[in-house]
């Protein structure tokens, strides 16, 4: 007879052990779930003392690592709100430097940043060739995802925000920002368009129809330059569709760039991609996006970013699952009571999921969370399972 620590060892073996040519290419996807801890000294002033509270998905496409993390401050006080430090929605895999990991992404609907809304949920997953990180907010003005997808062997993140108004939308801004190549100020920065290469101290309001990408990088600060305090990593890009944007500009930072795009409010729908060159060298990078922007341009205006892997669950299949695991385990009564809630909450959420109908975004955040828990559970039941039939 097998004894417990050898079942478990095997059990592990089986269930993550991959065989060469037998699964399809896939994103693999980590959470490292809500990691909390005390702000000190070093943090902005305003969250120093407040509670952190930080999670980050992890897409690792085969060819490129991708953490994106929600990061913001919880004051005991008031704990319903989020207190942003440098912002809320970060970027720190590859490197934090280029995207910001303190805050890359903030989003304002009608003049007010959604930072202050604590998050609904954040949550990944892989499915097909794909891996997804969504951030889901319930503001008061409109249920806003923002979903980042990576395909395995890619290099980018596509990205869509998608809204669901709850009260007039008159505008709609997105500010980014970067600190590329790394967190210096004794440098040359340059922001790179379609049309013309602008130095560190300039500003520029794009040609909207003409100048759909940009690239930041430092001229002294390539990658591979070591200084004594800092090196190089490399470059960061954008991409974003024309037709969603009225305006957009910046001005190139001597230490951070941030990049302003006024976005049609009639609109529901925007989309981007986002590249972290890190490890290039700046020419190698904008010859790359150069030779790839126009057929990266079409791809993300068709890209498929509903994911059926939602939508077309198998609850029936995974509660006979269940089902047959908990028989072998009787005593696990509030495991079962669990599940079958789990199971009710389920059949609801998916009907109004398919259906598209309005409070389809909150209903699938809502399966995602459900389908993380459901299958966070399942491994302990069966190893349980298994024991009681040795």
């Amino acid at each position: 007879m097998l004894s417990r620590i050898n079942v478990m060892f095997c059990l592990v073996l089986v269930t993550c052990s991959l065989s060469p040519g037998q699964e399809p290419e896939r994103v693999l996807v980590m959470d490292s779930g809500v990691q909390t801890g005390k702000i000190g000294p070093g943090a902005p002033r305003h969250v120093i003392g407040l509670q952190r509270h930080k999670q980050t998905i992890v897409l690792e496409t085969g060819s490129q690592t991708f953490g994106l993390c929600y990061v913001i401050a919880r004051n005991p006080k008031n704990p319903q709100v989020a207190v942003p430090g440098e912002g809320y929605i970060g970027m720190v895999q590859p490197v934090d430097c280029n995207w910001y990991g303190g805050g890359f992404f903030d989003l304002q609907i009608n003049g007010r940043s959604i930072g202050p809304t604590l998050i609904h949920s954040l949550t990944g997953r892989a499915s097909g060739n794909r891996g997804t990180a969504d951030f889901v907010f319930d503001d008061v003005q409109a249920v806003v995802r923002v979903r980042f997808v990576a395909k395995a062997g890619g290099d980018c993140l596509y990205t869509q925000v998608l809204l669901e108004p709850k009260v007039e939308i008159k505008s709609v801004r997105l500010i980014t920002r970067c600190y590329p190549s790394a967190f210096v100020s004794n440098a040359d920065r340059h922001v790179l368009t379609p049309a013309r290469d602008l130095a560190q101290g300039e500003r520029a309001e794009l040609d909207v129809v003409g100048e759909w990408w940009t690239l930041y990088y430092d001229s002294v600060f390539d990658a591979g330059y070591v200084a004594p305090a800092r090196s190089g990593v490399g470059p960061c890009a954008m991409l974003w569709v024309p037709d969603q944007t009225k305006k957009a500009g910046f001005r190139v930072g001597g230490y951070g760039t941030d990049t302003t795009f006024d976005l049609k409010p009639e609109l529901r729908d925007f989309r981007f991609v986002f590249f972290d060159y890190a490890g290039k060298k700046n020419e190698v990078a904008k010859a790359d996006l150069r030779a790839r922007a126009r057929a990266l341009l079409d791809e993300l205006k068709a890209f498929p970013f509903t994911d059926p892997s939602l939508a077309n669950w198998p609850l029936a299949q995974k509660q006979a699952e269940i089902r047959q695991v908990l028989a072998s385990v009787p005593k696990q009564k509030e495991m079962l009571a669990q599940y079958e809630c789990w199971g009710r909450q389920l059949t609801a959420q998916l009907e109004l999921v398919r259906s598209g109908a309005a409070g389809a975004i909150m209903a699938e955040a809502n399966v995602a969370k459900t389908i993380a828990r459901w299958e966070r559970g399942l491994p302990e039941l069966k190893l349980k399972a298994l024991l009681n039939e040795i």
